[in-house]
């Protein structure tokens, strides 16, 4: 399935630079994509907390790379002006000449059919079984799984787990949480993983342009410091435990609790967090010392430095020549 990936992506790298809120600049997605891994373009990152034109941040990538860039589309339905600007951003992206698309959340099927008579491929966040099987049957190319090790918002299962629940729908799974050194890597890829997806790592470059106080944050966290809430988005989300996440306390208040149980208002609450919480993150990225409110997944404890993101890429590449993992998978 490694070299299912690599054909699917064109990439040299099975690595992923994962698609965050606030950290996926357009400068990072290029440098990762340059030097051979597979760069993500996050649109709401891109266009409000940098404040780039979508079109003519995809044009910045393009003129600091040749190499394979992709975007992703979070399906939020219900609310228009979102769904809008979803459908533009896609639009654009076709037009642009993007060859991969990753979706989260939401039934991918009109996406994977648009996607698919452009010749683009697509791979979808998935948590467990069920979602997995719903993205399969809406035809897919590949899923990204989200573990519970992951940063932002955070699977439940294990990496091992989620494999073994899934590798049987045949079709290529990139491992999503608690990767950020060679040795998880290779041990992803020989669990069975095609690729792996990270965040939390390309978060403490030298191209991202996060605070540095959030960078040194990665760097001096270990895995005991990751805490999880449901304050940001309404489901579980993988923070640094700081003094303002202590303060703000860790869970919604009970009555904020009781919505997100009901069907009915379930998905409203959720989208008022979420978008709560994006004027937080523009706010981290714009105004340095404004909050410690920093995402990160389980894999801080093997961050040791802020490095380039090239460095990062090229350093899982020679691991994984020197590896030798079975070509057949």
């Amino acid at each position: 399935m490694i070299q299912q990936f690599l054909r699917d992506t064109k990439v040299d790298v099975p690595v992923v630079c994962g698609p965050m809120y606030p950290g996926s600049n357009p400068e990072l997605v290029a440098a990762v994509s340059e030097a051979g891994g597979l760069g993500v373009v996050q649109p709401v990152t891109m266009t409000y907390a940098y404040q780039h034109d979508f079109r003519e941040g995809l044009r910045l990538i393009k003129q600091l790379t040749n190499k394979p860039f992709g975007v992703n589309f979070t399906l939020l339905a219900g609310n228009k002006r979102y769904e809008k600007r979803l459908h533009e951003w896609m639009e654009i992206s076709i037009e642009e000449g993007t060859s991969f698309f990753l979706t989260s959340l939401g039934n991918p099927k009109w996406v994977v059919e648009r996607a698919h008579a452009n010749g683009i491929v697509v791979y979808h966040d998935v948590t467990n079984r069920k979602f997995a099987e719903k993205a399969a049957k809406a035809g897919v190319d590949g899923l990204n799984c989200v573990n519970h090790r992951a940063g932002g918002q955070t699977g439940e299962l294990s990496a091992e787990d989620l494999y073994h629940s899934l590798h049987d729908l045949g079709l290529p799974l990139v491992c999503a949480g608690g990767v950020s050194d060679e040795n998880e890597f290779l041990k992803m890829l020989d669990l069975g993983y095609a690729a792996v997806q990270m965040g939390t790592r390309f978060l403490a470059t030298e191209e991202c342009q996060i605070p540095d106080d959030y960078k040194q944050g990665i760097v001096r966290s270990e895995e005991k410091d990751i805490v999880w809430t449901n304050k940001l988005a309404g489901t579980t989300s993988s923070v640094i435990r700081t003094p303002d996440i202590e303060k703000g306390g860790l869970m919604v208040n009970p009555i904020f609790g009781f919505l997100l149980r009901q069907r009915s208002t379930k998905k409203l609450m959720r989208t008022l967090l979420l978008l709560r919480s994006i004027r937080t993150h523009k706010k981290v990225v714009q105004k340095p010392g404004y909050g410690q409110i920093w995402q990160a997944g389980k894999g801080v404890g093997q961050i040791h430095a802020i490095e380039p993101a090239g460095a990062i890429v090229n350093r899982f590449q020679r691991a994984l020549e020197a590896h030798k993992p079975d070509e057949s998978r």
